[in-house]
């Protein structure tokens, strides 16, 4: 075939918007593409690109919070708040909440647009705070949302779980974290009061 290929469909007259139909068939059934007057490299080429053109991404959004209530019910406390975050969940939007190893959570959505994910999971992620905060809570944003590939998330995962081990290593051998943690205690709840 001559090199300035012509990936337009030889088009019959008044059928000009048929040719994306046709790339969206040749997706599905390679064989349409016979009709052009092209070699297999490029309709190998050009089958690759339809089917990428055609086939929307899905992305994964993750945030990763810390959400800790010390008060008595402070268990309820943290699941309340968790399914207010859950509350937000459509069909369209299928947001999961996940535990890492208290007291950290997951908020993620996989959806094929990725500003609505990013929003999805920051509207949970204010249902959450707003909720323990209202039941003197503490919320903490340890990763802000953030589009993942299937590999980052299992590296994500991986690395939370090798910290939360290190904590628990840690937690055995000293209390000097308690007294910082307690100084932090304070001052968040003096912006409660106001």
């Amino acid at each position: 075939g001559s090199s300035g290929i012509n990936a337009e469909w030889p088009l019959r007259p008044g059928t000009s918007g048929k040719s994306h139909e046709m790339f969206k068939e040749a997706a599905q059934k390679p064989e349409v593409l016979d009709e052009l007057d092209i070699d297999d490299h490029t309709k190998e080429v050009l089958l690759k690109n339809i089917k990428r053109r055609l086939t929307p991404q899905a992305v994964k959004v993750r945030a990763d919070v810390e959400v800790l209530c010390y008060a008595y019910e402070g268990i309820d406390a943290v699941k309340a708040a968790l399914r207010a975050g859950l509350k937000l969940a459509t069909e369209e939007v299928p947001l999961k909440i996940n535990l890492i190893a208290p007291p950290i959570y997951v908020i993620s959505v996989t959806l094929f647009n990725e500003e609505k994910g990013v929003e999805a999971v920051r509207a949970s992620m204010e249902a959450i705070k707003n909720s323990i905060e209202a039941s003197k809570g503490t919320f903490n944003v340890k990763l802000d949302p953030k589009v993942v590939t299937e590999r980052e998330d299992q590296k994500l995962q991986e690395e939370l779980e090798q910290r939360e081990r290190d904590m628990m290593e840690k937690d055995g051998d000293e209390d000097s974290e308690d007294e910082e943690s307690e100084d932090d205690e304070e001052e968040e709840s003096d912006e409660n009061e106001v």
